[in-house]
């Protein structure tokens, strides 16, 4: 898709939005560094918030319902290493601009992101809690051991990252849909 294309979408300017509604916090957050993702406590972090979320877990913000969250967690913790077949999105600015605002810059996720089209899920599609939680935490396992570059795919939006770009951005989305449900 290429940005003109990209710039008649709702999702597009939804996300642009989103994106300058953060800006003066992103000054005041602490730096997430994305190698303390490959850590044991991390690793042990995120299992004990991801095994503390229940079926009745009451979602804090947004639409999603929590078997959705986990889906949509599993489809960006696994797509990232292959377990899904996720298309290629990106355009010269989500790889350049988006890239360098969402994952080099912020420390946190920007409430209202319409990105990328992949991830999301029809607000009428369920999931089977245990299947999707069972399925995040192998993931997560899969993620946390991914130490080379040749071992993460292409983000759909953002193309090629590093392993350490890969751990940054999976703390900051985790951790947001883990807190959107109390975790």
């Amino acid at each position: 898709m290429n940005v003109f294309r990209a710039a008649l979408t709702s999702d597009f300017w939804i996300t642009g939005i989103a994106i300058l509604r953060y800006l003066p916090r992103a000054f005041h957050v602490k730096h997430v560094d994305g190698a303390l993702f490959f850590t044991e406590g991390k690793r042990q972090e995120y299992r004990r918030r991801v095994e503390s979320v229940a079926p009745d877990s009451k979602r804090q913000w947004g639409t999603m319902e929590v078997d959705q969250m986990l889906h949509h967690l599993n489809l960006a913790c696994g797509g990232s290493l292959g377990f899904y077949d996720l298309p290629d999105e990106s355009y010269l600015t989500s790889r350049t601009l988006f890239k360098w605002i969402l994952v080099d810059w912020y420390s946190e996720q920007p409430t209202g992101l319409r990105l990328p089209k992949g991830f999301k899920i029809p607000h009428s599609q369920r999931f089977e809690f245990v299947y999707e939680k069972s399925q995040l935490l192998k993931s997560l396992d899969a993620d946390w051991n991914a130490r080379t570059a040749d071992a993460w795919k292409p983000h759909p939006m953002f193309g090629k990252m590093t392993p350490t770009e890969w751990g940054k951005l999976l703390q900051i989305h985790v951790d947001y849909h883990l807190r959107q449900f109390a975790a």
